[in-house]
C-alpha cells in the first residue's frame, strides 16, 4: 500500500525512504570517486572496473548507482551509467550528503544511544574526520574559498595559520596564489592531520606549510605562531563554545598570536526560524549533528558578544548561500584590549 502525502508541501513516507536510500548512495559514489568520473567523462562504464585493491564488480558499481537514477541524478543502461537532468547540482552539493552520510554516519547510527544521559560522557561518539575534512573542503569550494581568495588578494598577508586546516587545502591554495607566505595549519583530529600533511608533501610545499596537531581549547606558544599576522578557522569556529570557553578561546588567539593583524572566521551560525518547506539543504543535519555531539551552536548576535568581550573588532561580515547559514566575520584586534 503506497502512502500519499497529506500535502504538497509533506513528502510521502515513501520518497523519505528512497531519499534515504539516495543519501547513502551518493555519498559512496563520491568517496569511490564515481561522480568525479562522470564529470570528467560523460560516462562511466560498469566493465573493467579498475583492478586489483580496487577493483568493483560490474553489478555492485550499476547496483550502487540505481538510486541515483531514482533521484535522476544519472541514467542507466546495461552498460554504462551517464548525467541525468540533476547531475550537475548533485555534484555541485555533494559534500554535503558526503558529510552527512559519510563523515556523519555513524554519529547519526548512534542517535539513539547518545540521546541517552548516561551515555554522554567521555568520547561517546564517533565521526569519520577524514570524509568530515573532505566534505567541508568541497562545501567550502562553493563560495567560501572564493571570498577568502579575494580578501587576501586586496591585502596579501605575510604569514598564516589555519585553525582546523582540515584537508590543508585552503593553506595549500594560499601559498600558491601568494608565493612569499608562510603557512602553518593546525587540527585536533589525527586524521586530518595525517590528511592535510600528505596533501602539503604532495603539492610540494612543505618547506613553507607545517602542520601540527593541537587544540584550540589549549593552544600552546609555538615558534612557528610568531610573525603570523593573518589566522583563518573555517567551519570549527563553533567548537568554542560554550560561551565562557569561547571567549576563552578568542582570547588566547590574540595570545599565542603575538603579531596577528587580522582573524578570518567562518562558520555556520544557528537558525532562529522553524524548519519549514523552504529550509535549505544542510540546516537539519547541521543542527541534528551538533545536538547529538552536545555541541552549542551559536547564532550571529552570539559571536558578536564573545567577540566584544574577548577584545576583537568586527571589520565586516559576509553571508553566505552555500552554505545556508554561513558567515565571514572580519576581525582585528581591538585597540588597546588586554
Amino acid at each position: 500500500m503506497t502512502t500519499t502525502a497529506p500535502s504538497t508541501s509533506v513528502p510521502s513516507t515513501d520518497s523519505l525512504f528512497c531519499s534515504s536510500v539516495a543519501v547513502s548512495a551518493l555519498s559512496a559514489a563520491v568517496e569511490l570517486g564515481l561522480l568525479d568520473e562522470l564529470k570528467d567523462r560523460g560516462e562511466l562504464r560498469f566493465d573493467g572496473r579498475r583492478d586489483g585493491a580496487d577493483r568493483m564488480d560490474p553489478a555492485m558499481v550499476r547496483g550502487l548507482l540505481l538510486p541515483l537514477e531514482w533521484a535522476g541524478i544519472v541514467t542507466l543502461d546495461e552498460q554504462a551509467a551517464r548525467p541525468g537532468p540533476g547531475f550537475d547540482a548533485a555534484y555541485a552539493d555533494r559534500g554535503y550528503f558526503y558529510w552527512l552520510a559519510g563523515g556523519n554516519g555513524s554519529l547519526m547510527s548512534r542517535a539513539p544511544h547518545v540521546a541517552l544521559e548516561r551515555h554522554r560522557q567521555g568520547e561517546f561518539y564517533t565521526r569519520d574526520m577524514r570524509a568530515v575534512a573532505v566534505s567541508s573542503r568541497m562545501i567550502g569550494d562553493v563560495e567560501v574559498e572564493l571570498r577568502f581568495d579575494k580578501i587576501l588578494a586586496d591585502r596579501p598577508p605575510r604569514a598564516v595559520c589555519d585553525l582546523g586546516c582540515g584537508s590543508g587545502q585552503r593553506l595549500i591554495r594560499i601559498a600558491g596564489n601568494h608565493p612569499g607566505v608562510r603557512g602553518v595549519g593546525v587540527d585536533l583530529a589525527p586524521a586530518a592531520v595525517e590528511l592535510s600533511t600528505t596533501s602539503v608533501a604532495e603539492a610540494g610545499m612543505a618547506d613553507r606549510i607545517s602542520v601540527h596537531h593541537g587544540d584550540v581549547h589549549a593552544l600552546p606558544q609555538q615558534a612557528e605562531f610568531a610573525g603570523v599576522d593573518t589566522v583563518t578557522c573555517v567551519f570549527m569556529g563553533h567548537d568554542f563554545w560554550p560561551y565562557d570557553k569561547c571567549v576563552t578561546v578568542l582570547r588566547r588567539i590574540r595570545e599565542v598570536f603575538p603579531d596577528v593583524e587580522r582573524f578570518l572566521l567562518c562558520d555556520v551560525v544557528r537558525s532562529e526560524t522553524a524548519p519549514g518547506p523552504e529550509t535549505p539543504i544542510f540546516r537539519l543535519g547541521f543542527e541534528l549533528a551538533h545536538t547529538l555531539m552536545g555541541v552549542t551552536l551559536p547564532t550571529r548576535a552570539d559571536w558578536m558578544t564573545a567577540f566584544d568581550a574577548a577584545g576583537w573588532e568586527c571589520e565586516a561580515v559576509q553571508e553566505f548561500n552555500r552554505p545556508p547559514g554561513g558567515l565571514l566575520f572580519e576581525l582585528r584586534p581591538a585597540a588597546g584590549a588586554n
